[in-house]
């Protein structure tokens, strides 16, 4: 082991914490002499290639880093960088190590965490359907001749913003849903 170190996130999403970790590694690995390859293990392809995107995105200040100091590095002659996709099911040992190297960091409390854009979009949207799925409950905002809809569970179907999805499947209603008049 060359180095080791952890960071605190704040308030962002897991693919916002990959991001990071993935701009820490690539900087620290190019600041150290005779570095000419580099192999980053990583379960999030995804944040891998938002790392070399820099283009405007929720973690565009870590990728424009690695896009700054990879850009230097290979200046200086011959080098390459390969990305692994190592799923976290695995428990591949090195990347399982530094996995439960960074979970190890007890949680800290401090009343303004740094919060990434994709985070505040998610509280956003949580707490519009919750409101809304509270406020449907009200006969009188959801109105009197409303068709209730139930799901297999026979729970009723809730709505939702997930993917800009509407309110009911596309397939409805043959596989998922029932109609109770």
């Amino acid at each position: 082991m060359v180095h080791q170190a952890r960071y605190i996130a704040g308030r962002v999403t897991t693919p916002d914490t990959e991001l990071y970790a993935i701009c820490a590694a690539i900087v620290k690995a190019c600041s150290l002499s005779k570095v000419n390859n580099i192999t980053l293990f990583t379960d999030s392809i995804t944040s891998a290639r938002q790392a070399m995107n820099p283009s405007v995105h929720s973690g565009q200040g870590h990728s424009l880093a690695v896009c700054c100091t990879l850009e230097q590095w290979f200046a200086n002659g011959s080098r390459s960088i390969t990305f692994v996709m190592v799923h976290s099911l695995f428990e591949w040992g090195p990347h399982h190590e530094a996995h439960e190297f960074v979970r190890g960091l007890p949680p800290v409390s401090v009343k303004r965490m740094a919060t990434s854009l994709d985070s505040l979009c998610k509280k956003a949207t949580a707490t519009c359907l919750d409101s809304w799925s509270t406020m449907f409950q009200n006969k009188k905002y959801r109105g009197h001749n409303f068709l209730l809809l139930q799901n297999l569970n026979r729970g009723i179907v809730q709505p939702t913003y997930a993917k800009g999805g509407s309110w009911l499947d596309e397939e409805y209603p043959s596989r998922h849903m029932t109609i109770s008049l």
